[in-house]
């Protein structure tokens, strides 16, 4: 947004310097005036736009607050928006969402654990020690026993059933998240190149024949070669290939962001 909004502060400058040159043809007799009422009506919704602009900034950055739990308003440096950069995916680095996954089949292992002790028998053993009147030497001995559950078997078969089912259904989870996880990856890196093909179009030739065509088209109109109604038309086209240039950058820096997070990144 502030790169858009960098580009209407210049687009509006070429304006008000179009609009200069047009006022001085309607004092030379070279115009009738309705180059100048255009320019200046262009002017006028290009000021719109950046009040527009502003607004969108001031919404954008009350989110951020909320987010932040900040109480003052936020803006990034003012630096040309750039291209972010797209990692590899690094061995062994794990998904944390499949990290978690791994804890929870890990907590359901250990539970079929528990059961399984819960039949086993019981041994305890206790050590003993006693002086007993009239007697001048302690008594002194250990005790064994030993408890073997003798109820409740199907409850406990039941017990192992339902913790392995559990143990089965972490497993499945865990297939799932990865098998999506690596969907989404594929799916995102084929995003990236599809933005990748279109922003590279404008780094290479777009944006410096956008430059061109507005100096060229400025210099005719001054040199009274092209109507104002063609220079405004020259600048749309060029301005519009700026504004679709910031659009696909920032398209393609969402879904290299979206990338880096699927490979952990």
């Amino acid at each position: 947004m502030q790169d858009k909004q960098q580009l209407y502060h210049r687009l509006d400058s070429i304006y008000k310097s179009l609009n200069d040159a047009a006022i001085l043809k309607v004092k030379t007799g070279d115009s009738r005036g309705l180059d100048s009422i255009a320019a200046n009506v262009r002017m006028l919704e290009l000021q719109a736009l950046l009040q527009q602009m502003d607004k969108e900034i001031q919404i954008q950055q009350q989110s951020l607050m909320q987010y932040l739990n900040a109480g003052e308003m936020m803006l990034p440096l003012l630096l040309p928006l750039e291209k972010l950069p797209m990692y590899g995916v690094t061995i062994g680095s794990e998904h944390p969402l499949l990290v978690l996954q791994t804890q929870n089949i890990n907590i359901a292992n250990a539970g079929i654990g528990v059961v399984k002790n819960e039949n086993k028998p019981d041994f305890s053993g206790r050590f003993f020690s006693q002086r007993l009147y009239g007697t001048k030497d302690p008594v002194s001995g250990f005790s064994v026993s030993a408890a073997f559950p003798l109820f409740g078997a199907s409850a406990y078969r039941s017990k192992v059933k339902v913790a392995q089912a559990d143990m089965a259904l972490q497993q499945k989870q865990y297939d799932y998240d990865k098998q999506v996880l690596s969907t989404r990856q594929l799916q995102m890196q084929q995003e990236v190149d599809k933005n990748r093909s279109m922003l590279t179009f404008y780094e290479s030739a777009g944006l410096r024949q956008a430059d061109e065509i507005i100096k060229a088209a400025s210099l005719a109109y001054r040199a009274g070669e092209i109507s104002f109604a063609e220079l405004s038309q020259f600048l749309t086209q060029a301005i519009e290939i700026q504004k679709n240039y910031l659009e696909n950058l920032n398209a393609y820096n969402q879904s290299v962001i979206q990338y880096n997070y699927y490979i952990n990144q």
